[in-house]
């Protein structure tokens, strides 16, 4: 289809409706593999797109663990007709593009496609520091991933670009805010972390040489926004000490900022409520999640994962403390917060 038609298609769905061409409860959440490369660095992606079916086949098995509830969905199943919302999601440090599977294939039921792209370099099975040290990337991650599936002839026709939304959990919440036009300030980060060298955030861009090529430095504390973004949604996200306060003051887009009511992991003061402190107040919506652990953001543990966790990579177990029923209880919170948020910034059509 050429770009004028396809454009006059799109536009005509919108106004007509056909957005939502079956109830939420109708939509069957499939799952497709996808990869993209980037135009101007060596470094290509590779992920999994989630999206409404109406395929009446089984659930066939995605991804099993030891660890972690299995995940499954329509794979590769034909996409419903319409046209539908996108959510970039972007995953944690050594992360996955598995760890929001939970929460993309309930958009995915809910009409809405995801797009998980795997962050090369701070991946569980890619941890190059070289790669991690472009850290940079990591938005413009997103906005590659978008543009391949503009072009890919399974989603290209289905995909709304006038209602995008973007959602990162930890160092995928510093991502979606840098895709935002959050700005790393690398004079600001190093002053946070001189009294505090071991604070998570500072030890891990250490450990990744982050800013520490003079050569880097343009880059690094470029502009990497995307205007197509409608609203960004950071998940007890860490870093909020690498951005210029000036930048998060300039934000022109809602934000919906999620932390953890535990604070197991991450110092709320200096992350999530730091950056509400400095976003425009009549934009930043702030809840902190009652009782929620960091790790509640990801997936389901198995019966016996934290024991498993505890005995072969002591210390790990944490991510399956409250892991089973009370995080079950927590996604259906976080979803219905994430839910309210996209309809109230038309990402989501109202009902």
């Amino acid at each position: 289809m050429n770009t004028n038609l396809r454009q006059f298609c799109l536009s005509a769905a919108i106004i007509l409706g056909f957005a939502a061409t079956a109830d939420a409860a109708d939509f069957a959440p499939a799952v497709a593999e996808y990869r993209a490369a980037h135009k101007e660095a060596d470094r290509v992606l590779e992920g999994h797109v989630w999206y409404p079916s109406l395929s009446q086949e089984p659930e066939r098995l995605l991804k099993g663990s030891a660890v972690w509830r299995n995940i499954s969905g329509h794979l590769d199943a034909r996409i419903a007709p319409g046209v539908f919302p996108v959510v970039m999601m972007s995953h944690g440090m050594y992360g996955n593009s598995m760890n929001q599977a939970w929460l993309a294939k309930r958009l995915a039921a809910d009409g809405i496609i995801v797009v998980q792209p795997n962050h090369p370099g701070t991946t569980s099975f890619g941890r190059d520091p070289d790669q991690a040290r472009q850290l940079w990337l990591r938005a413009t991650d997103l906005s590659v991933s978008f543009d391949q599936l503009l072009t890919d002839p399974r989603f290209a026709d289905h995909m709304d670009p006038t209602r995008v939304a973007a959602a990162g959990h930890s160092l995928g919440g510093y991502t979606v805010m840098a895709a935002a036009g959050a700005r790393h300030d690398v004079a600001h980060f190093n002053q946070s972390c001189a009294d505090a060298p071991a604070r998570p955030d500072c030890a891990a861009l250490e450990m990744w040489k982050v800013g520490h090529s003079p050569d880097d430095l343009e880059a690094l504390q470029s502009d990497r926004s995307d205007p197509r973004l409608r609203t960004v949604i950071p998940l007890d996200l860490g870093g909020t000490q690498t951005f210029a306060p000036d930048s998060l003051a300039e934000i022109d887009i809602p934000v919906l900022v999620l932390g953890s009511g535990r604070q197991d992991m991450l110092d709320q003061t200096i992350e999530s409520r730091a950056l509400v402190a400095n976003l425009p107040e009549n934009l930043v919506t702030h809840v902190e999640v009652e009782d929620a652990g960091h790790f509640d953001f990801m997936g389901v543990c198995v019966e016996g994962g934290y024991e498993l966790l505890e005995r072969e990579e002591p210390g790990d177990e944490i991510v399956c403390v409250k892991g089973q029923d009370a995080r079950i209880a927590q996604h259906d919170r976080i979803y219905e917060l994430i839910m309210t948020h996209l309809r109230a910034t038309g990402v989501v059509a109202q009902h």
